[in-house]
């Protein structure tokens, strides 16, 4: 495959060519034709490019009413958004005995962070092979799931979930919603853009809790 600016290239040579062995218009015209076709040409190859760099940039997760807090004091160099604690009251943070932080603010957010391979793969097998829930995938991204559980005939509520690979530098976090907790789908969407937004703590950092 050509990129645009070759494809142009070949498109110029070939008028070029034409124009000059029919001798269909003069030089001066052929100059001022190939100049307005390499200006129009080449400037639409910057746009796209801009356009592309645009798209990028619009993959920033940016949540309003959050708030970054640092995790340093637990053991984490990482700092993330969640809840602003005027609103939804302090985040309750504990280190588990498991190895895990879990992180609570208010009645729709709680989530753990913990080492791990993120391996989404596997996580996927092991709930088509359940012997208890029927799973469903609702969503999935490169290194996010998000999917629900339920035992059917039983009356228990659906369960919604997310699992989330967070790469800090060459440190690998496995990030998901409190299991005991219940929350809808728009919590799980929201607690998900709030794992997203998990980065290695700056040195003039001074985010606080």
């Amino acid at each position: 495959m050509f990129s645009q600016k070759e494809v142009i290239t070949r498109q110029l040579n070939f008028l070029i060519y034409i124009c000059l062995t029919k001798k269909l218009i003069d030089m001066k015209q052929l100059a001022y034709i190939l100049s307005a076709f390499v200006i129009i040409g080449f400037t639409s190859c910057g746009d796209k490019e801009a356009d592309d760099s645009t798209t990028e940039d619009l993959e920033v997760v940016d949540l309003k009413g959050y708030e970054e807090i640092n995790l340093s004091k637990w053991g984490l160099n990482l700092t993330m958004m969640v809840p602003n604690a005027d609103e939804n009251g302090e985040p309750q943070i504990e280190l588990t005995e498991m190895g895990s932080l879990e992180i609570i603010v208010g009645p729709g957010f709680g989530l753990e962070i913990m080492y791990g391979d993120g391996d989404i793969e596997l996580l996927k097998k092991d709930l088509k092979e359940d012997l208890v829930f029927t799973s469903e995938i609702l969503k999935e991204e490169e290194n996010a799931v998000i999917y629900t559980q339920d035992i059917p005939d039983s009356g228990v509520k659906t369960q919604n979930h997310f699992f989330y690979k967070a790469q800090v530098g060459s440190d690998i976090f496995e990030v998901r919603d409190l299991m005991e907790g219940e929350y809808g789908e728009g919590m799980i969407e929201k607690m998900l853009s709030s794992a997203k937004t998990i980065k290695a703590l700056e040195t003039t950092n001074k985010a606080s809790v």
